[in-house]
């Protein structure tokens, strides 16, 4: 078995090829990036040999195929794509590295008889929690997206779709909402973690929103994935990813009572973002589960334990937290 995971220098990638590792897999890495600094910091230096690195663009059709080829690929879990403020900033290129680079994907795998990808998609796909009823949202609400981001992951869900009814090649896509822990440092939802990190540094640090998010542990979302990878479930299936419902204002609270020396350092906005609060995961602990969560105040300490180990090793990696010039 040979794992090819796209997108992998991200965030929820470095924690995918982490347990991958742990199980004893050789996995094949596929990035445009040519600087590893999250694997470094996830995974440890000593490891990045036990991987096989290809550099290269998700959007480039030919190279995806022929990295699946080349390396005999038999699953794919692809998380490569554009966060919410590349994508407003330029929704073209946003569109080609995150539909076309899902088509592409499904492309390979249909052109080397892989018969499954796991994928990312997005609880941007739902609009805010005034459009839908009381409570969380089921992965059946209807997706209402308030940013070209959650429109691509509509299209993503519905290109998955149509290549289960036409080629028969089985998925199963995510849609987490607030990813937080170490690796976590761009988009719109990765404030918390930029939080956790300045309190360990003895930095100050201002949520540019607020309001109540649905936030999982970025590990919680690497199990997900692998779960999917080895299932044996048919279909083009897309499940909501919950991890614990909170008020921003409630994690600041929770940081500053893990990390005392924050206290008067953080803050937040009270500006909503517009994704809903909360996601019901019914259809992924019934499939895949039961999974286990962890728990926010659980998180929130491994998060800082892990930055703060990191620093007094010298590989706590602060470069978004550094004033632009």
């Amino acid at each position: 078995m040979t794992t090819l995971v796209t997108g992998a220098f991200g965030c929820v990638g470095a924690w995918v090829v982490k347990r991958l590792l742990a199980a004893g897999e050789r996995p094949v890495v596929y990035d445009l990036s040519d600087d590893p600094w999250r694997m470094r910091m996830i995974v440890g230096p000593e490891r990045l040999g036990d991987m096989v690195v290809v550099r290269g663009d998700i959007a480039d059709r030919d190279a995806v195929v022929r990295v699946v080829g080349d390396h005999g690929i038999t699953r794919i879990i692809h998380l490569a794509a554009w966060q919410v403020p590349l994508c407003r900033k330029d929704p073209s290129k946003g569109a080609l590295v995150n539909v076309v680079g899902t088509a592409n994907v499904f492309e390979a795998a249909k052109a080397h008889r892989v018969g499954r990808v796991t994928y990312f998609s997005s609880a941007a796909v739902f609009g805010p929690p005034h459009l839908y009823g009381p409570g969380p949202i089921s992965d059946d609400a209807p997706p209402k997206p308030a940013t070209h981001y959650g429109v691509y992951k509509v299209a993503n869900e519905e290109t998955a779709r149509i290549y289960w009814e036409e080629h028969r090649i089985a998925s199963m896509g995510f849609r987490p909402l607030s990813v937080y822990g170490p690796g976590r440092d761009f988009g719109l939802t990765a404030d918390p973690t930029l939080a956790l990190k300045a309190a360990v540094l003895g930095l100050s640090f201002e949520i540019r929103w607020g309001g109540a998010t649905d936030l999982i542990y970025a590990d919680d979302v690497a199990q997900a994935c692998l779960a999917a990878a080895d299932s044996t479930l048919d279909g083009a299936r897309v499940y909501n990813l919950h991890g614990e419902s909170a008020r921003i204002a409630d994690v600041v609270r929770m940081i500053e009572e893990a990390w005392p020396e924050a206290r008067g350092r953080l803050s937040h906005v009270e500006q909503p973002i517009p994704f809903p609060a909360e996601l019901a995961d019914t259809g992924y602990q019934r499939d895949l589960g039961p999974r286990p969560r962890t728990g926010l105040r659980d998180g929130i300490r491994k998060t800082l334990d892990e930055f703060s180990a990191l620093a007094r090793a010298g590989r706590l990696d602060a470069r978004e937290l550094e004033p632009a010039t």
